[in-house]
């Protein structure tokens, strides 16, 4: 890979990463990067008060290691029957076996500042 290239990829990380970084801070909900969007609406529709749920073969354990390091640090962990419960100041991440694969609910808290 060319110098160049090398910067473009490097400045291109660095965005996303912020990005990431800026979701967890304003109250936004992280979406699981490995699941599909089962609602047919745009991620943002979460930011406007919508709710939405994620579909994804990998299991309830990978899914909530993956929480426990990209959830903002002001959510509250807990298990409940068979699933795992993300209570954060933005709304709910839950967390559950459906039918042979497991499902991200995100729940947006109501009356939220960046709820809609």
């Amino acid at each position: 890979m060319t110098r160049p290239t090398r910067m473009v990829v490097f400045a291109a990380c660095a965005l996303v990463c912020a990005t990431v970084s800026a979701q967890s801070a304003d109250g936004k909900l992280p979406m699981y990067p490995h699941a599909r969007n089962m609602n047919d609406m745009p991620a943002s529709a979460v930011t406007a008060g919508v709710p939405l749920v994620l579909e994804t073969a990998d299991s309830v354990h990978a899914i909530d290691t993956w929480y426990a390091s990209n959830a903002p640090k002001s959510c509250a962990r807990s298990t409940q029957s068979g699933g795992v419960k993300y209570a954060c100041p933005g709304g709910n991440i839950m967390i559950y076996e459906h039918g042979g694969k497991s499902q991200v609910a995100l729940i947006p808290a109501f009356g939220h500042p960046s709820g809609r």
